[in-house]
């Protein structure tokens, strides 16, 4: 990553202002003046969105300042950097409508299970139905995310999700839910969402300067915790206590808000290969597969994300049941107990562009590690505000993994491929999501919930010792070039 260098122009003889003066006695004490004022100086004229400082960071509506004798104008500096392209904007704003929208059902859906049957296995086979789709439609949704039109690929398949959610809102108004509508309805959203996320993932790279990739992905990441896990919990857990089908239905109208967001972006967002004859599916997926299985570095991240995956997931497919039984908490308790996990996870994705400067291989192994301590100690408590702030640690850890692993396929992955490849690296991981799952349930059928969650610690603890063996200075995968 370049980084912002000193001016190599000598000051003009004379004698020297008291600014002047001011910015000698800054540099002696290590502060980069001279990145100082170039930040201070601004987009040229007419250009709203050009690198600055020689980091690649781009300003979208920042006034230029007029080029004048004397010291530049030093800049109100934004806390988490200038403001990123419109385009983006657009992007980051229908994330989180969507994801407001899965918040509500994230708390919704296993609640509604558990007022249909007690059976433990039956609770987690919903969480298995919302990941195991991912299997069947994961690759091919990569092949379609640089096939066609990105961005209209999404809006079409967010209308789709706003159509699903109402017609089970409406079936639960009807008073005809089961819970194999409730597998269905999973099942129909994660096919849905595999594809959507191969077409969201590819589109980041065409919104930003590759050297805001972390600032970007985190971006998304700590919006889709603060609504999927902060904003939409509790209010899921307090509409469905008031109506059943108050938080479905409002989740229909977050993906029709979603859809209408995504069709006010600009531009072509296809991946830009043209060819010439018809190429069949099985190619297509077996070329972006294939290039991630050469690629040494990102096919030992897949392999590393799996095992993360698996492990996580152990526990959070019987989390509910832990809420409930062990801590005693009603539908909203259970909604605000996922408050605390999620801003951790917004923490994480905010702090992680941050520790790039890091190695990476110790960050990842520490981030591991972190998330399998905490795992393992919600196992042994039963106060609430405990296990929120555990679980803060937990989700923190686990994003500051995901934002940095993620900027880094982004560089690495070539235009035309982006979904594929992407999509067959989420393959691998959700491949692991689903038998977590079933584990999770049948731990916790046979032994108890808190058994299971000791299994993830574990296991989290394990991946995390493998972490820096197998990883081999994967930091200058990610210089900039």
């Amino acid at each position: 990553m370049s980084r912002p260098g000193v001016d190599g122009g000598a000051d003009p003889p004379g004698p020297s202002s008291p600014i002047e003066e001011i910015d000698r006695a800054l540099a002696a004490l290590g502060v980069d003046v001279a990145a100082l004022a170039r930040e201070g100086a601004g987009p040229p004229p007419g250009d709203g969105a050009v690198p600055s400082s020689g980091n690649g960071i781009v300003g979208d509506g920042d006034v230029a300042t007029a080029e004048r004798p004397g010291p530049a104008v030093i800049a109100p500096r934004h806390r988490f950097g200038p403001p990123l392209p419109r385009n983006f904007r657009l992007l980051w704003g229908a994330t989180a409508l969507s994801n407001l929208g899965d918040g509500l059902r994230l708390v919704a859906l296993p609640l509604l299970a558990t007022t249909i049957t007690d059976d433990p296995r039956l609770i987690a086979g919903v969480t298995v139905a919302e990941r195991l789709p991912w299997l069947l439609f994961i690759l091919p949704g990569g092949v379609w995310a640089d096939r066609f039109d990105r961005r209209k690929l999404r809006v079409n398949l967010d209308i789709a999700r706003a159509i699903v959610m109402a017609a089970l809102a409406v079936v639960i108004l009807l008073d005809q839910v089961s819970i194999v509508a409730l597998f269905v309805v999973a099942a129909l959203l994660a096919s849905a969402e595999a594809v959507v996320d191969s077409s969201s993932m590819a589109m980041i790279p065409a919104t930003v300067e590759s050297a805001d990739l972390e600032r970007a992905v985190g971006r998304l990441g700590s919006t889709e915790l603060a609504m999927n896990d902060l904003a939409g919990p509790p209010l899921g857990g307090l509409l469905f206590g008031l109506a059943v089908a108050a938080p479905f239905g409002l989740d229909a109208l977050s993906f029709a808000g979603a859809a209408l967001v995504m069709g006010l972006m600009t531009g072509s967002y296809s991946s830009g290969v043209v060819t010439d004859r018809p190429v069949s599916m099985r190619a297509r997926v077996s070329e972006g597969f294939g290039w991630l299985w050469r690629h040494r570095l990102l096919r030992t991240l897949a392999l590393i994300s799996t095992g993360l995956g698996t492990a996580s997931f152990i526990s959070s497919a019987v989390f509910v049941i832990f809420a409930r039984d062990e801590l005693g908490l009603s539908e909203f308790g259970y909604g605000l107990l996922l408050v605390p996990g999620a801003l951790g996870g917004i923490i994480g994705s905010l702090a992680a562009p941050r520790l790039r400067r890091l190695p990476l291989r110790v960050t990842l192994m520490a981030s591991v590690l972190g998330a399998g301590l905490s795992t393992l100690l919600i196992a042994v408590v039963s106060v609430p505000i405990l296990v929120g702030l555990l679980s803060a640690v937990t989700l923190g850890s686990i994003m500051v993994w995901n934002v940095l692993t993620l900027a880094l396929r982004q560089r690495l992955i070539p235009n035309e491929l982006l979904g594929r490849v992407g999509a067959s690296y989420r393959f691998l991981v959700f491949l692991g999501m689903p038998v977590g799952a079933l584990i999770g349930g049948l731990v916790t059928n046979q032994y108890d919930v808190r058994t299971a969650i000791v299994v993830s610690g574990c296991m989290l603890l394990v991946v995390g010792l493998i972490v820096p063996l197998v990883l081999r200075s994967p930091q200058r995968y990610g210089s900039e070039t």
